[in-house]
């Protein structure tokens, strides 16, 4: 397997949503997002609470063929800081990377049904949402979706240039569990 993704233990791929499984489950009034988001076409809408726990870009094999990028740029959420609104959930579609079939076993991509657009990797406690679908002020990104690490660096495509003294680790594989570069 590789990338971004950690094996998942509940297998969710029958019809509809568990109701203890977050973020599916979260009231629309629990708390107000920090960050907006939406696919594409806006059939997909989500919000962020508070600023991610990590920012990472992810050059795994899998990642780039699936995005049909150099590589995935991700922004890591708890779970429960992520929701969607429920008249959203029939747009939602899941695909497993991990043994290439449709379904909700985590991990698994998200995506929407209408524009096929991916929204994110969703694991069993974290959500690695996609930056490019939120909408900043300015168009801006805030400096908390600054990307600290580049993980499965040794499947790139090309060299990423490096400013000394950034702060950005670059891994062999995956984060703290890999050879720093």
């Amino acid at each position: 397997m590789g990338g971004a993704h950690e094996h998942g233990d509940k297998d969710f791929t029958g019809d509809g949503f568990p109701d203890e499984v977050q973020p599916w489950n979260v009231a629309a009034d629990a708390w107000e997002g920090t960050y907006k988001g939406a696919c594409h076409c806006g059939a997909v809408t989500f919000e962020a609470k508070g600023e991610p726990v990590s920012s990472v870009c992810c050059h795994c094999t899998t990642c780039q063929v699936v995005h049909g990028a150099i590589a995935q740029r991700a922004v890591l959420y708890k779970k429960d800081h992520i929701k969607f609104p429920k008249e959203v959930l029939d747009s939602v579609a899941f695909y497993q990377t991990h043994d290439r079939k449709v379904g909700r076993h985590l991990p698994c991509k998200v995506r929407c049904k209408t524009c096929g657009t991916l929204i994110a990797d969703e694991g069993r406690n974290m959500w690695l949402a996609f930056p490019s679908l939120f909408q900043f002020p300015d168009n801006k990104e805030p400096v908390s979706f600054k990307t600290t690490s580049h993980i499965f660096y040794d499947q790139r495509v090309f060299d990423i240039e490096r400013k000394k003294d950034d702060g950005v680790k670059f891994w062999a594989g995956a984060q703290d569990k890999s050879e720093e570069r």
